[in-house]
């Protein structure tokens, strides 16, 4: 995928029992059995430097809201 879109870093996948990072990250919603929308950013030092949970499949930042995020938190360019 990284690939395919050109991103200029890494994505993670996770299992589609979401046990490598959805569960531990609290991004598992059990009753729907599927992951939270969220975005997570991790630095190269491996902190979170930004971290956001939706509330459901509905709730997720937009572009503007998420670049400046990014850019808050040392990410953005």
């Amino acid at each position: 995928m990284i690939d395919k879109l050109l991103l200029p870093f890494k994505l993670l996948s996770d299992s589609p029992e979401g046990e490598q990072a959805i569960k531990p990250y609290g991004l598992w919603d059990e009753p729907g059995r599927t992951s939270l929308p969220a975005i997570v950013t991790v630095g190269t030092d491996g902190r979170i430097r930004y971290f956001y949970r939706g509330q459901d499949f509905a709730d997720r930042l937009g572009d503007e809201e998420l670049l400046e995020a990014l850019s808050g938190a040392g990410m953005g360019g």
